[in-house]
């Protein structure tokens, strides 16, 4: 009897010792954008922890998403001014915490980093209006918010980072803006690591060709091309960009534009040759620009005016 009571004591103890701890899981957060006078709700996003995931993507560093947030833009010497500001005090904490982080990531910005909201990806598929893109940035505290100074580091680059700013803006302050980034380029060819991408004008199209050296990463381009195709038929009114294919392109950042276009695509040694037409053809050269300007981004150049 005396084992037996033994046994069951050091059941009980093990029991203990091995039952689950605490998770320390972050609550979840509201992201929105007052662009104008138009309020985006983004989807909420956990609170940003000390690990970078994937989940602190969706705008959660940005101070201009922050709930209720009202944005002003304005040109300095080098650059802009972005001034963020609300009026609840819990998110003009929130805002002055996230532009604290946008002077941190300034400072580690790398060339080829990937984009997962923790700073590291050199801006290339950013979207919020305070630009992390080869600029310096300097955060003050303001009634209400912050005052975010960012400026180029090369003087070609300020009419773009001008530009930038507010096209991002204004993106936020439309309809679909909250979903927009949701799929990270995961269908477009051009993200593919190491894939090349050129742009060219036809007589009624635009071409896009994206290849790469290395075989799997020639599929991948192929694969993503078919899928752009059949995603180009969808264009819908209501937009939903998703990273699906859903959105029609509105917000779309690759080359192989998706908005108001067809799309068909044929196989070229090393990738694929996407030819891209706009529904209207009076829109062929504002076509050509934009596919320019996605590819250069892309590529970490500036776009020309």
């Amino acid at each position: 009897m005396k084992r037996q009571i033994l046994w069951a004591c050091a059941a009980l103890v093990f029991a203990a010792g091995c039952g689950d701890s605490k998770s320390g899981v972050d609550p979840a957060s509201t992201a929105k954008a007052t662009a104008s006078a138009s309020a985006v709700k983004p989807p909420a996003t956990a609170v940003p922890s000390s690990k970078p995931t994937a989940e602190k993507g969706m705008m959660a560093r940005c101070p201009t998403a922050v709930d209720g947030a009202t944005t002003d833009i304005q040109d300095v010497e080098g650059g802009v001014v972005v001034t963020v500001t609300a009026k609840d005090e819990s998110k003009v904490k929130d805002i002055r915490e996230r532009a604290k982080f946008q002077a941190d990531a300034s400072k580690n910005e790398a060339a080829g980093g990937k984009h997962d909201g923790s700073g590291g990806g050199g801006g290339a598929f950013g979207r919020c209006p305070v630009v992390n893109r080869n600029t310096s940035i300097e955060v003050a505290d303001v009634d209400g918010g912050s005052k975010i100074t960012v400026k180029a580091k090369d003087a070609a680059q300020v009419d773009w980072l001008r530009r930038e700013s507010r096209e991002r803006l204004q993106e936020m302050g439309q309809p679909g803006a909250k979903e927009a980034g949701q799929g990270k380029m995961a269908h477009c060819p051009s993200s593919v690591d190491g894939a090349v991408t050129a742009v060219k004008a036809a007589k009624d199209a635009v071409i896009v060709t994206v290849t790469a050296k290395d075989e799997a990463k020639t599929k991948e381009i192929r694969e993503r091309g078919k899928f752009l195709v059949e995603a180009s038929k969808k264009d819908p009114n209501d937009v939903v960009h998703k990273g699906d294919g859903s959105g029609g392109g509105g917000f779309g950042r690759c080359p192989v534009v998706l908005k108001d276009t067809t799309v068909e695509s044929k196989e070229v040694e090393g990738g694929a040759e996407f030819t891209v037409k706009p529904k209207k053809p009076e829109d062929l050269a504002k076509l050509e620009k934009e596919a320019n300007e996605r590819a250069e981004k892309l590529a970490g150049r500036v776009p020309s005016k």
